[in-house]
């Protein structure tokens, strides 16, 4: 079925201060978090945590990184699907690109791809520190979402297990408009194999989210302190199905670049 304009997936405000396990304002978000995600597969987190001189930082940083040379992105390999460099071209021309940082929220491991990308004079440390603090605000997040996933299920007794089993991977994305002018459209719906992930971007839109229950396709609706949260493979399979993965597609009608984080 065609695309929702007119109407929004559910947007959760998990921003609060008050957000405390035991507190009223937790149970009743804990139930909305179960049900848009039963419902819809997805849904839209209010989150604003990530300061705006951080969130500039790290759009700067991504396209620092996603415009080097080719043969330097090459570099980051990784026998993951999706953890290392990969790339789709249209008539020679590159219209997706993707860059893994694996092991994020630890900063070494933000050095060791750094001075892999950045082998002499760059300032690695700017670099790191901007996606190793970012990446923390977006774990943060998704632990959250995790915690009241599991109580929602009467299984907190194993959360604290999931969340130290996590293994945190950015991936920094960029798109572009087709050569010949023509929307962007090559990047297929497709399900992610994660628990969860969760999607944050610049300003330009173009990420389209598949409604479980209601087979429509909603715009996500980019800000600072929006953040999509995506059912992934493996929590379709740890809910027995109660939850879906989600359908997610890119379709790009702008002509600027679209920067995407995904956690």
């Amino acid at each position: 079925m065609g695309g929702n304009e007119t109407q929004e997936l559910p947007t959760i405000n998990l921003s609060d201060k008050n957000l405390k396990p035991g507190t009223e304002l937790w149970n009743s978000t804990r139930n909305s978090v179960r049900e848009a995600m039963e419902h819809h597969g997805c849904f839209v987190a209010e989150y604003n945590r990530v300061p705006a001189e951080l969130h500039q930082s790290i759009l700067e940083a991504s396209k620092e990184l996603l415009d080097l040379p080719p043969e330097v992105k090459v570099k980051n390999e990784n026998h993951k699907a999706g953890h290392g460099y990969i790339t789709m071209s249209s008539d020679d021309q590159p219209v997706h690109e993707g860059l893994g940082i694996d092991q994020v929220d630890d900063i070494e491991q933000c050095r060791i791809f750094s001075r892999l990308m950045w082998p002499d004079h760059h300032d690695n440390d700017r670099f790191c520190e901007t996606v190793n603090a970012y990446a923390k605000i977006q774990a943060e997040l998704e632990q959250l979402v995790i915690r009241m996933l599991f109580e929602s299920y009467n299984v907190e007794r194993y959360t604290e297990k999931h969340i130290r089993g996590s293994r945190y991977l950015l991936r920094l994305l960029k798109y572009r408009r087709l050569p010949n002018g023509e929307p962007n459209r090559k990047f297929i719906s497709h399900t992610d194999k994660s628990f969860i992930s969760i999607l944050h971007q610049n300003h330009i839109k173009g990420l389209m989210l598949k409604s479980e229950k209601e087979d429509v396709w909603y715009p996500f609706i980019p800000s600072p302190t929006r953040f999509a949260v995506i059912a992934g493979d493996a929590i379709m399979a740890w809910s027995n199905d109660r939850i879906k993965s989600c359908y997610h597609k890119v379709e790009m009608e702008s002509v600027e670049m679209r920067l995407i984080r995904r956690f």
